[in-house]
This record gives structure tokens, C-alpha cells and sequence, in this order.
């Protein structure tokens, strides 16, 4: 009983503490960097992507140094591998919702701006992987589906992929209300996203770009 006392006193104290609430919705143009185990594929095809989604920052303490951001985000990747076995290589798109979390930790206001840098996880679940197979230069297939796992090649791609999440950046105050948020950030993939005939590949899906976010 006394811990659980403990825990509720400790939860008012930060809400009591809190000192801002804001949303908002960001964009995020993104480089896909397919880690793959370099004996068996190498990364192939374009890499660009996108996230854009929604946000939620709660910020604690008398000066505003630590805050709390969570959302939901889209996310749009592309890419694929070759093998270096044979001549084998898969070009996927793919879609995720995501739902980050992170912490950050944020300078004094300095002028209009204000530095952070932040650390945190994402949950993304694959919502649609669609493209292409070729073997020996011959498209095989084309818009195929590798969630289905009937695919040809044995490659197909997995619903769920968790990351964590790094950045730095700068808050500019537009006005006491609203903000805008710059930054770059790294995405790295902890779980695999292909699965070759049932055999996981240890391929992840790492992701870095440049967040455009405001708040209000």
C-alpha cells in the first residue's frame, strides 16, 4: 500500500509540475539505410522516404528542461537488396503507422531559440509492402505483395518493426503559444523486416532525415 501511495503522490507531483501541454504535426523527409549482413545482400535500388504525422509534447519543471513527446506518424520507406550469391534482388514500399515516445531535454531559451536533444523508441506496424523481384535482370514480378508470405524469391517482409530514436535540434519561438521545431534524428531499426523462407535475415530497416514540426 505504501508503495502504491508512493507511486500516486510521485504521478500528482509531476502533473502538478507540468508545465506546458502542446500538438502539433511534423514532417520528415528520411533516407532509408538497410542494414543487411554484407555476406549474403547488399543495399539496392533508391532509398528515399517520408514521415508526417501528429504530435504531443508535454513539458515538466520550473525551467522547461525536460519534456515528453509522443504522437502517431506515417511512414513511408522504399528500398530493397540484391544478393551477392546470385542474382536475385527485391525492391520493397512499404507503409507503417508508428507510435514514438521520447524524451527531451531542452536548453534555456536563448533568443528565439531553444537547443534539444532527445532519445526514445518507436513501434511501427507495417500497414502495406508492396514491389518488385527480379532474378538474372528479368522482372518476375511487379506490385507484388510481401506481406503474404507466398512470395516468390522466399523474401518476404515482416508486420512489425521496432526502432530507437536519437536527435538534436533547435525550438524557435514563433509566438508565446506557438513554435517550430528543426532537427535531424536516427532511426535505428532493433528488429529484422524480411524473413527468407522462414529464416530470419537479420536485415533492418535504419532511417535518418531532417523533422519540420510545429507546435501550439
Amino acid at each position: 500500500m505504501k508503495k502504491l501511495l508512493t507511486i500516486i503522490f510521485c504521478s500528482i507531483s509531476l502533473v502538478a509540475g507540468a508545465q506546458q501541454f502542446r500538438y502539433g504535426f511534423h514532417v520528415s523527409p528520411v533516407a532509408n539505410l538497410w542494414d543487411t549482413p554484407p555476406d549474403l545482400y547488399e543495399r539496392y535500388g533508391p532509398t528515399s522516404g517520408i514521415q508526417y504525422g501528429i504530435l504531443f509534447d508535454q513539458t515538466f519543471g520550473a525551467g522547461e528542461h525536460i519534456a515528453l513527446t509522443g504522437g502517431i506518424t506515417l511512414d513511408y520507406t522504399q528500398g530493397g537488396m540484391a544478393s551477392v550469391e546470385s542474382t536475385k534482388n527485391w525492391m520493397v514500399r512499404a507503409q507503417y503507422i508508428e507510435i514514438p515516445v521520447s524524451a527531451r531535454i531542452r536548453t534555456g531559451q536563448m533568443g528565439v531559440a531553444t537547443l534539444y536533444a532527445q532519445g526514445g523508441a518507436t513501434f511501427g506496424k507495417c500497414l502495406r509492402a508492396r514491389g518488385d523481384y527480379t532474378e538474372n535482370g528479368f522482372r518476375h514480378d511487379t506490385d507484388i505483395n510481401y506481406l503474404n508470405n507466398e512470395n516468390p524469391g522466399g523474401m518476404n517482409y515482416l508486420h512489425t518493426n521496432l526502432g530507437i530514436d536519437l536527435g538534436i535540434g533547435s525550438e524557435f519561438a514563433i509566438t508565446e503559444t506557438a513554435s517550430v521545431l528543426i532537427g535531424v534524428f536516427y532511426q535505428k531499426g532493433l528488429s529484422d523486416v524480411f524473413q527468407d523462407n522462414n529464416v530470419k535475415t537479420d536485415v533492418k530497416l535504419n532511417q535518418m532525415g531532417v523533422r519540420i514540426a510545429g507546435l501550439f
